[in-house]
């Protein structure tokens, strides 16, 4: 696929939209997919596996916790390793270009023993891409543990062995509250977590019929307030929101990319199942 084509996906398929942070978020997949190209790249916790398209051009290898494919019934994915990637990568040392870790380091228990096994596994000179959300509710629940700090990954970058990585915002102080206020509102006045339609199926369920009757105009005045705080998020993002800068510190969240010492050297392959053959453990 093209950029053009890829951007195309992005945003229509993978649901993204035009504003800042998705267009940071969609160039650090530009970089990894350009950076892996002709090489090997696993991807640490995969899920569905909603960003294989950037990585046509390379190998690309799948990982995931099988608590998370009981979480999100994935069970019809295919994956390359079902083990925690913060406990063992089932590869041998120093045989990955890349390893791309997106929206995954906030639920595992043992982050740091996720990157020391990404240092092992790369070759020198390969890569480490990282996104993980810093300002973000709950979810997955009960398999979210932490929301790190730039400093918090610079630490576990150092102690790992990265000598070299960049740490980024990926949005603006701006964006982030108007991500939030919205998402606040509806959960104050719901007093839930949950949308209005589920609150109701839950009440379905339940045959509370007057539980669903005294609380529709709560469900009106919730949406009301949704969509009011909408439109004032759009129009402050108009006014302010220029994207992050190099000392944002409120962002949504991070995008970091760690580069272990060394020249990169590719080896060629014929496919998948060759790179397995000498390097699965």
């Amino acid at each position: 696929m093209t950029k053009a084509e890829l951007r195309e996906y992005f945003i229509k398929k993978l649901g993204f939209d035009r504003g800042y942070q998705s267009k940071n978020v969609f160039e650090f997949l530009m970089t990894a997919s350009e950076f892996s190209k002709g090489g090997v790249i696993l991807d640490a916790g995969a899920a569905r596996q909603r960003y294989k398209p950037f990585f046509e051009a390379s190998i690309y290898l799948t990982q995931e916790h099988d608590a998370g494919i009981q979480l999100k019934n994935m069970h019809h994915v295919k994956y390359d390793f079902i083990n925690p990637i913060d406990e063992k990568i089932p590869l041998k040392d120093n045989c990955l270009d890349a390893v791309l870790s997106t929206s995954v380091m906030e639920h595992l228990r043992y982050p740091y023993n996720f990157i020391l096994e990404a240092y092992r596994v790369l070759k020198p000179g390969g890569k480490l891409f990282i996104n993980v959300p810093f300002v973000h509710p709950e979810h997955e629940t009960p398999f979210d543990f932490n929301r790190p700090t730039r400093f918090g990954l610079e630490r576990w970058f150092k102690d790992s062995g990265f000598n070299e990585y960049i740490i980024q915002p990926s949005s603006s102080c701006t964006e982030t509250i108007c991500h939030m206020l919205p998402i606040a509102f509806r959960n104050d006045i719901l007093r839930s977590t949950k949308c209005c339609s589920e609150i109701l199926k839950d009440s379905l369920r339940r045959n509370d019929a007057y539980g669903i009757i005294r609380k529709i105009p709560l469900f009106f005045f919730s949406k009301l307030v949704w969509l009011l705080s909408q439109a004032y998020c759009r129009l402050i993002r108009l006014l302010l929101d220029r994207g992050p800068h190099v000392e944002t510190d409120f962002p949504v969240g991070w995008i970091a990319i760690a580069t272990k010492q060394g020249v990169l050297k590719k080896s060629i392959f014929k496919d998948k199942e060759d790179f397995l053959n000498q390097n699965r453990l």
